[in-house]
């Protein structure tokens, strides 16, 4: 029988998910990357072909972005949250134009993948948005 574990020789639960992370991150995007294709294998109209194709797009850079940093040694967490005044007036109205954008995408549409499309780059640019808001005002509130 092997002797109980000390509390020395156990791994906290943030530093496995440190471990854990990363590789989970990966997973999901190359499944991403999987979906979009064949999402844009399947299509029946050029929307569906050409946001099949975007998605797969989009997960494969993401995926060789957060690839190259790990290989750079770079483990700070890339934050998309902006501190400064000027930047978060260009990042509020970049997911503005997105916002409508996807609105748009939703409105002209005739089949369902680009209308949930469109409406999910509505709803993410908004979610965007507010949380950019709030960080900014959170860290001016700490005095930072």
């Amino acid at each position: 029988m092997s002797p109980e574990p000390s509390s020395r020789d156990r791994v906290a639960f943030d530093e496995l998910w440190r471990w854990v992370a990363p590789w989970l991150v990966g997973t999901f995007l190359v499944l991403a990357a999987l979906l979009g294709l064949f999402t844009a294998s399947r299509a029946q109209t050029d929307g569906s072909y050409v946001i099949g194709f975007v998605t797969a797009g989009l997960a494969l850079l993401i995926l060789a972005w957060r690839l190259k940093r790990a290989l750079d040694g770079d483990q700070a967490p890339a934050s998309v949250l902006v501190d400064d005044a000027t930047a978060l007036v260009v990042v509020i109205a970049l997911l503005a134009v997105l916002a409508v954008g996807g609105l748009l995408l939703a409105a002209r549409s005739d089949e369902a993948v680009p209308e949930a499309v469109g409406y999910a780059l509505f709803g993410f640019a908004l979610v965007f948005i507010f949380a950019n808001l709030k960080h900014y005002f959170d860290v001016r509130e700490r005095g930072g």
